[in-house]
């Protein structure tokens, strides 16, 4: 513990560890080990190259609030916020919401879309959009890795200086993705003076035109992974640079991602394209087991929560490879063999009126051991609930006394107990069907949840939820309650549960 000290955020910058990849590398004869950059502070590669930027930017006499336009997938401008610079942000189509999300969060002005197949030189081009907008914001910097404008070299050395060391010196290949082409042409150039025989395997997404040197149909270029290729060759990356290109197709790079996670390595879609690469690259040059391959671990699945990290998304773009493909399908459908609610067996739901006391609903609710107590209105419609934990913090903070009525404090459900829900405003399987607590008139969208209702949407309304009230199809009576612990319950009597 003794080298841990409290320090600046651009001080954790680098020394990231190096991992072995064994669950995803045990069909390769080589070893395949994993440097893991999104462990920087700001989850990518890009925190060393802001890093290097931002020194550069103070020995120019650039102000600290100067308004920096940032071209690229979106890291570079996330590690440059972190760094408590003022960004303009130019990201591509493709970029994924989520990373939008933490780019608006860290304090980004103004993010602008660009084309994704915009060749240099043309109006739609990041470079021509960010010179465009610079010209009209007095101070402005337009900061773009690919037009050289920066010495990235020491930032890369460093890098590569990390590598030697944590591998004693024993690299046979250095397997990255290329995005700008600086990464590629810096290591290879540092890695290469200290071991010639090295070599540097580049990766690309499928119809990226980097590797063939080529601009041909650039608006026919399209792929998903993000932070690799180009519908163009970067003129940042230098000629011989690279020893060997691989391709790798979207549903190879998201598979390997996800098998990544699997193993422990939350790393994102162009880290799995790497590390599919280097099984193709250790099987291709008949690698030995006593020889080594290093992956660089770009980036984080963190940012990808909308697509990476969703089942539906992943399923709605074909990229599961047949293996992960069944396992969903076991788990989302065959696990529960049809079963519906009704075969959970449930015991009939016990509910307190809107006008009993809360002291009468905390008395039910310790009695029988509940958690929560559905509460009805007039005609007994079922129309909220009250939560045991709710109701004795707002009894022990003064809120609430044990005489006034359920109704001021229960969590209600959209839509009043006057009269039924048409069936266009429910939606079965899912969301939350709850609202806000107290008198306020804030509503949350009630799903329906009947008898009928499949056990797999049950189980995938229990992702985001932690109880389920069952009721009948008109939604007026409440029958059951359900929980997460009724679905362990039932496998378990079905002996398809999975440790």
């Amino acid at each position: 513990m003794s080298g841990l000290r409290i320090a600046d955020v651009a001080d954790t910058i680098g020394s990231t560890p190096m991992v072995r990849l064994p669950r995803v590398g045990e069909r390769a004869s080589a070893e395949i080990v994993g440097k893991l950059e999104y462990m920087n502070p700001g989850a990518s590669i890009k925190d060393r190259v802001a890093k290097h930027i931002s020194a550069q930017l103070d020995s120019r006499g650039v102000p600290r609030d100067a308004l920096l336009i940032v071209a690229g997938p979106g890291n570079l401008a996330i590690s440059l916020a972190m760094l408590q610079r003022r960004i303009m942000c130019l990201v591509p189509e493709r970029t994924s919401a989520d990373r939008v999300r933490l780019l608006k969060a860290a304090g980004v002005s103004d993010i602008v879309r660009t084309l994704d197949g915009a060749l240099p030189g043309s109006p739609e081009h990041p470079v021509e959009i960010g010179r465009r907008i610079a010209a009209h914001q007095p101070g402005a910097v337009y900061v773009d890795e690919e037009l050289g404008d920066w010495d990235l070299g020491q930032c890369y050395s460093e890098l590569a200086s990390e590598m030697l060391e944590q591998t004693d010196g024993q690299m046979d290949a250095l397997v990255l993705g290329v995005d700008t082409g600086n990464a590629a042409t810096h290591l290879s150039r540092a890695l290469k003076a200290r071991h010639p025989s090295l070599k540097v395997v580049g990766v690309e997404p499928s119809n990226s035109a980097i590797g063939e040197q080529s601009i041909a149909n650039p608006l026919a270029r399209r792929w998903l992974c993000e932070d690799i290729g180009r519908a163009y060759a970067p003129r940042a990356l230098s000629a011989g640079s690279i020893d060997m290109w691989i391709q790798v197709s979207d549903n190879v790079a998201y598979s390997m991602a996800r098998r990544l996670i699997q193993g422990g390595i939350f790393a994102g879609p162009s880290a799995g394209a790497s590390v599919a690469a280097a099984h193709m690259y250790a099987m291709s040059a008949s690698l030995q087991r006593e020889q080594r391959v290093v992956v660089i671990i770009g980036d984080t699945a963190r940012n990808y929560g909308d697509t990476l990290l969703s089942d539906d998304w992943m399923l709605a773009h074909d990229l599961l490879d047949s293996r992960m493909l069944d396992e969903l399908q076991r788990k989302q459908h065959d696990q529960y063999r049809a079963a519906s609610i009704e075969d959970l067996q449930l015991p009939a739901a016990v509910t307190v009126a809107e006008s009993d006391s809360m002291g009468v609903a905390i008395s039910l609710m310790a009695e029988n051991d509940f958690s929560q107590v559905p509460v009805t209105g007039s005609g007994r419609w079922l129309i909220g609930y009250l939560t045991l934990s709710a109701a004795q913090t707002l009894i022990d903070n003064g809120t609430a006394t044990r005489s006034m009525p359920v109704r001021q404090f229960m969590l209600r459900f959209a839509g009043q107990a006057t009269r039924a829900p048409s069936t266009d405003s429910l939606q079965r399987g899912g969301g939350a069907a709850a609202a806000m607590a107290g008198n306020t008139s804030a509503r949350r969208q009630y799903w329906l949840i009947t008898p009928e209702t499949p056990l797999s949407e049950l189980a995938r309304f229990f992702e985001t939820h932690s109880v389920a009230f069952v009721t009948d199809a008109s939604r007026k009576f409440c029958l059951g309650i359900a929980t997460k612990q009724d679905l362990i319950t039932f496998l378990a009597r079905r002996h398809t549960l999975k440790y």
